[in-house]
């Protein structure tokens, strides 16, 4: 009974709508269950499954579903409609629409003799046209662009907004186009005109309007100088203002008191020109603000920037702190400004720097120091934080008074106070003054704050190179002190030591008569300790003269070989008589070289002399050998060997690796010191390689040639 109902709604919707050519009901599971077609035949329970057709999927999911428009055996436009049922049961009703009736509405619409409306779907296929062919035909207007806009304004905003527009027909000929969206179903209806018929009637009224301004002007020939003033001067000057505003003037206004349609024009032109001065005095305004906040973020990084510049060229503590209250100054737009100095001992602030200041205030401040706690710098340093008075004049708590009241005097108001801090210990303070009373804003204070903790760095940094410059100074002073005691004390033992040296011999040689084998033996002791006490004095001397700067070279050539076969012959008999094989291997057709041959001499017997000292079995080896740009001097040894941390001490003065083991073996550590800097003044190098246990080498390198020096 109810599929009998159904039919026969379905029957009484075929008559009442001729748009609908057939209609058919799938039930939840998408199998047809009646069709009732216009021209064809009624099926009932066919149970044709379309339960993976898009119009049964789409509807059962959105309720409804609009296909796109197709075309049925290549003739007429058909479009599907499906609607879901409600209930548990609820199926599909699927109607197929002719949409051949939308040409009657599409050509109902009149706008002129010669317009004419369409639809066309989302792809720009024609629909419906008063041209009926044009539809059959199945028309792409896709690339025309009134109706890419209107589709583009569709998929855009969804909604159904008007839009319209110039384009070209289909022949080419210029349009005025109007589009309105179906929203619902994709479409688009639009209206075009040709321009020529649209814009007729304003083509009449300019025609007429021309025709009656002719009119006009043969009448105001032929009429009085007041019609010439009526008519022709409101445009002239309504022709120059605009010439005027066009050309920048946007302050000039139009005056125009003609009552008619010149005056609303005017009224217009002047409207229009308040509004462009308005915007492009806001305009001005932005840019002027934002110039201005760059202008002041470039000033306060070139202030920090000229303070990390006076760090890096000078590292004197007055420039430094110069170039702080400088800046600080003009960074907080105050007119004068303080550097102090904080005594942590007296606990006392002392101005160091004082900038824009006059005399008297230069002098208060100088004569009496202010007290931690005391005045705002004070204050400030105490509480670790900037303080401010807003007003000097009022401030019953200033806590200077012969201060406050040469500030009030000379027209200072208020100040800002600034601890100079570093790692919270104070150092200093800064304090900046200006004629007007009030607090300083939170933009300075800050800036300010920043300022001050960058200057810190910098006034440390001076600080510091001050002291270790002081340092310097006093171990220069007190070098060359030590230097010139030690040459005049050197000079004035080795006179009385020669002097018993030479009678020490001349005792030996029975000058004064024969002496007991007893004295001789006291006399030989003497004079092996008096020579090497002079010996002693000599390096002590050497040292000194080198320190000083008076120690130079007597260049010569001379020959490596004579050089090593000297020390070999000095030292021999000693490393005989510790039982050390003491051996040399010197490359032959070594190159002459040209330097100090006497220096070099003592170069390499101390190397020789302290390996023999301190070997007591084993071998010493001489070794040398030519390089690229100069000999090669190797002296090797079978030793005790030298820890590592001791092996860059040895070759400082007086520095001995075994202060025990060296008095048993004497020296005074010398030695090393003095031969170092022989080999660097030939423009060489002198290095050790040592293992503990097994031995030492010592290693230098000298030029073939020594350059005299210059100067």
């Amino acid at each position: 009974q109810a599929a009998e109902q159904r039919r026969l709604n379905f029957l009484w919707l075929l008559r009442q709508v001729p748009s609908v050519a057939e209609i058919s009901y799938l039930d939840g599971a998408g199998r047809e269950q009646l069709r009732v077609a216009r021209l064809g035949i009624d099926e009932v329970g066919s149970q044709k499954d379309y339960s993976a057709d898009p119009k049964f999927l789409h509807a059962m999911r959105d309720k409804i579903y609009f296909s796109s428009v197709y075309f049925l055996k290549q003739s007429e436009p058909y479009m599907t409609l499906a609607l879901k049922w409600q209930g548990q049961s609820a199926g599909v009703s699927v109607a197929e629409l002719n949409l051949k009736l939308v040409w009657d509405v599409v050509s109902q619409i009149k706008m002129g003799p010669k317009a004419y409306a369409y639809v066309v779907d989302a792809g720009g296929t024609l629909i419906a046209h008063t041209d009926i062919s044009l539809v059959l035909q199945k028309t792409d207007l896709s690339q025309s662009p009134q109706v890419r806009e209107a589709i583009a304004n569709l998929k855009e905003t969804g909604e159904d907004a008007l839009e319209s527009g110039i384009g070209r027909d289909l022949h080419g000929d210029l349009v005025l186009a109007g589009s309105a969206p179906i929203a619902l179903l994709g479409w688009s209806v639009l209206v075009e005109q040709p321009v020529s018929e649209a814009f007729a009637p304003l083509y009449d009224s300019i025609v007429g309007t021309l025709t009656i301004l002719l009119i006009g002007l043969c009448l105001s020939v032929a009429a009085s100088f007041f019609l010439v003033r009526i008519i022709v001067q409101p445009i002239q000057v309504l022709h120059a203002g605009a010439a005027r505003i066009g050309s920048g003037a946007l302050d000039h206004r139009i005056e125009v008191r003609t009552g008619d349609e010149l005056e609303l024009l005017a009224d217009e032109f002047n409207e229009m020109t308040a509004r462009l001065q308005e915007s492009y005095a806001n305009l001005e305004q932005k840019v002027e603000d934002r110039t201005r906040e760059l202008t002041e973020a470039l000033k306060h990084l070139k202030a920090l920037w000229e303070v990390g510049q006076a760090v890096s060229s000078t590292l004197n503590l007055g420039t430094v702190l110069q170039t702080i209250v400088i800046r600080a100054v003009e960074l907080s737009g105050t007119i004068g400004g303080v550097v102090y100095e904080y005594d942590e001992t007296k606990q006392e602030f002392h101005p160091q720097v004082v900038y824009r200041m006059e005399e008297e205030l230069i002098n208060a401040l100088q004569a009496k120091p202010i007290r931690l706690g005391e005045a705002a710098i004070g204050r400030a340093s105490v509480s670790r934080a900037p303080f401010q008075v807003p007003d000097i004049q009022n401030d019953q708590d200033y806590g200077a008074t012969h201060l406050q009241s040469i500030l009030v005097r000379l027209g200072y108001r208020s100040l800002l106070a600034l601890p100079l801090l570093r790692e919270e210990r104070i150092i200093g303070g800064l304090v900046v003054w200006r004629r007007e009373p009030g607090e300083f804003s939170p933009e300075v204070v800050n800036l300010l704050q920043t300022f001050t903790t960058q200057s810190v760095l910098s006034i440390e940094n001076a600080r510091l190179f001050r002291e270790v410059e002081q340092k310097r100074i006093e171990l220069e002073i007190a070098s060359k002190h030590k230097s010139q005691f030690l040459a005049n004390m050197s000079h004035e033992l080795r006179t009385p030591l020669n002097a018993i040296l030479g009678y020490t011999e001349l005792i030996l040689d029975n000058i004064y008569g024969e002496v007991s084998d007893k004295v001789r033996e006291v006399m030989s002791r003497l004079e092996i300790s008096g020579r090497h006490l002079l010996a002693l004095i000599n390096d002590v001397l050497d040292l000194s003269k080198i320190e000083a700067g008076q120690l130079t070279l007597s260049l010569n050539e001379y020959s490596m070989q004579d050089v090593v076969q000297t020390v070999f012959t000095g030292v021999e008999a000693l490393a005989a008589e510790k039982g050390l094989s003491l051996k040399t291997t010197v490359v032959p057709d070594l190159p002459t070289g040209y330097g100090d041959e006497r220096r070099l001499n003592q170069v390499l017997l101390n190397l020789v002399g302290n390996a023999i000292k301190f070997t007591e079995t084993g071998e010493v080896d001489i070794e040398v050998k030519a390089l690229d740009n100069g000999f090669l001097v190797v002296v090797s040894d079978t030793g005790p060997g030298i820890p590592p941390p001791d092996q860059a001490k040895i070759f400082e003065e007086f520095h001995q690796v075994d202060n025990t083991s060296t008095r048993k073996k004497g020296g005074t550590g010398l030695g090393l010191s003095i031969s170092k800097r022989i080999v660097e003044m030939h423009g060489g190098r002198l290095w050790v390689d040592s293992t503990p246990g097994k031995g030492s080498i010592f290693s230098f390198t000298i030029p073939f040639r020594t350059e005299r020096p210059r100067g």
